[in-house]
């Protein structure tokens, strides 16, 4: 063996050590093939925190799909039932929420509009969305409530005690349904549930399944389902979907979210009050040393409304706006 030989020996094997260490540096295992492919390397994670790194050089080598949900995915399912046909396109749909309609030049919502409802701790987002819920039932208007938080009797025996809403025989008469969803599966089904087939890594997307089409939904809350997600960039897309659906089911959806007492900011991220179609602020205001309330209605895209603030109280039959 010549000189030149044993160099280009020498530079192969350092080149395959320097490789080796770089990969176990990075957490991931180093593997030679046979001489046929010598010139292919094989990548094992070693650890969960290595996964980023090889979804990285997989995605970059086009052997997986990004983390993007599919073009024919729904993050919302009606029980093989559609809303093609059903509701009228533009059709108004009172809130049934005290005086709230005679603030929108409309008398209420269009269909297919998704509302921000924004407020801090105790102003009264959940008393505003499940009055909308049980008029709108008591009218013939079936309506949906999503919790990511509390559970559904503990929800309706409160309701029931504040306010004499009874939840309960309006579920039995197919009305109403109050459904709990842990957050955190549906933050799994995006960041963690990366399955191999065909060659590629694909995500499995868990949907939300209502039982019927409804009138009305209601989302409380989305700083519940926020906080579930460790990227916010997951979270967003799965945001995206969801205000998708709920427009496409034609009904008028109530989102809730948490802000300070105070906002600036009327969500958690900052993204939901520019996907939503209108946003109400709830406030506990502070003047001469006692608290009062007031909603505002910040936007509304689909009518005029009434600007500034409107004090509101908490009633025998819920929230009474004092307009």
């Amino acid at each position: 063996m010549d000189w030149e030989e044993q160099v280009n020996g020498m530079a192969s094997s350092l080149e395959k050590s320097l490789k080796k260490l770089t990969h176990r540096l990075a957490g991931l295992e180093h593997k030679e093939f046979d001489e046929e492919h010598a010139a292919k390397w094989q990548f094992k994670p070693l650890n969960g925190e290595s996964m980023e790194l090889l979804l990285r050089k997989k995605i970059a080598a086009k052997e997986i799909t990004e983390e993007e949900p599919p073009e024919n995915f729904k993050a919302i399912s009606f029980g093989g039932q559609s809303v093609a046909g059903k509701k009228k396109f533009l059709e108004i749909l009172p809130t049934r929420v005290s005086k709230f309609d005679q603030l929108i030049s409309d008398g209420g919502l269009e269909r297919g509009s998704t509302i921000l409802i924004s407020g801090g701790a105790g102003t009264g987002k959940t008393t505003f969305s499940m009055q909308s819920l049980y008029h709108g039932a008591m009218n013939g208007e079936k309506g949906i409530y999503l919790s990511f938080e509390e559970e559904p009797e503990k929800i309706m025996a409160h309701m029931k005690k504040n306010y004499g809403f009874d939840f309960e025989s309006l579920q039995k008469r197919g009305l109403v349904a109050i459904i709990k969803i842990d957050p955190s599966t549906i933050a799994r089904s995006l960041e963690e549930s990366l399955l191999e087939k065909e060659g590629g890594l694909k995500i499995r997307l868990k949907k939300i399944s209502f039982p019927f089409v409804p009138d009305r939904v209601m989302v409380d809350s989305l700083s519940a389902l926020s906080i579930a997600f460790e990227k916010e960039e997951t979270y967003r897309k799965y945001l995206r979907e969801l205000f998708e659906a709920l427009e496409a089911s034609q009904a008028i959806s109530f989102v809730i979210t948490e802000t300070e007492q105070n906002p600036t900011v009327y969500s958690r991220t900052g993204v939901e009050e520019f996907l939503a179609d209108g946003v109400v602020v709830l406030y506990n205001l502070k003047k001469n040393e006692k608290r009062e309330n007031a909603l505002e209605i910040l936007k509304l895209r689909s009518s005029k409304h009434k600007k500034g603030l409107v004090q509101y109280r908490f009633g025998q039959k819920g929230l009474e706006i004092m307009e």
